[in-house]
C-alpha cells in the first residue's frame, strides 16, 4: 500500500485545526482523513517550529498559548454547565410562586 505524501501547507492546516479551532485529534482525523497518530505528530512539530520561529521575548511560546487556549476552553464549558444548572434552578424556583 503506497504511502501519501502530505504538503507542508495541509500539515500545518491540520495543526491549526487542532490547536485554534480546538478540535480533537480524532474530529480533525475524520475531517481529513488522517491518522490521529500524525496528526498529533504533525501538532508537535508545528508548535516546535513556531517555537523556534518566535520573535519577541515578551510574547509567550505558541506552546505556552496552546495550553493556555485549552485551559481556557476547558473553564468556559465548566462555566457553561454551571450557568445551565443556575438557569433550570431559578426556573424551578420561580414555578413555585
Amino acid at each position: 500500500m503506497p504511502r501519501n505524501r502530505y504538503s507542508a501547507e495541509f500539515k500545518k492546516e491540520a495543526a491549526r485545526l487542532m490547536i485554534v479551532e480546538g478540535l480533537s485529534g480524532s474530529e480533525v482525523s475524520e475531517k481529513l482523513g488522517v491518522n490521529s497518530n500524525m496528526l498529533y505528530r504533525w501538532k508537535s512539530q508545528h508548535l516546535e517550529e513556531l517555537e523556534g520561529d518566535k520573535r519577541a521575548a515578551d510574547n509567550a511560546s505558541p506552546k505556552e498559548m496552546a495550553a493556555e487556549i485549552a485551559r481556557l476552553r476547558k473553564q468556559l464549558g465548566k462555566s457553561e454547565r454551571i450557568n445551565e444548572i443556575l438557569k433550570k434552578t431559578v426556573g424551578y424556583f420561580a414555578k413555585e410562586e
